[in-house]
């Protein structure tokens, strides 16, 4: 294959990869946040609701250390969020 046939297919290939991105970031849900983010609890382990994607609620599992919300990490330092 000559190097001009083989930058033809790189240039098409990294268009479509453009085109397939576009189209599924067109499709991804959006979340609407909410004005003030709302904790739905038990004692010490809650939900703190931020928004909605659809009809569904978004947010991020936290627990109350000393009065105070808090989201946690494990042990290594991972973030328990995948909005954070």
């Amino acid at each position: 294959m000559s190097t001009r046939a083989r930058l033809v297919v790189a240039i098409l290939w990294i268009v479509s990869l453009v085109g397939v991105a576009s189209i599924v970031h067109a499709q991804a849900p959006r979340m609407v946040p909410l004005a003030s983010p709302v904790v739905v609890s038990g004692n010490d382990l809650g939900f703190r609701v931020e928004g909605h994607v659809g009809n569904r609620p978004a947010g991020v599992l936290v627990v109350r250390v000393g009065g105070e919300w808090v989201i946690p990490t494990t042990q290594n330092g991972w973030v328990l969020s995948a909005s954070r």
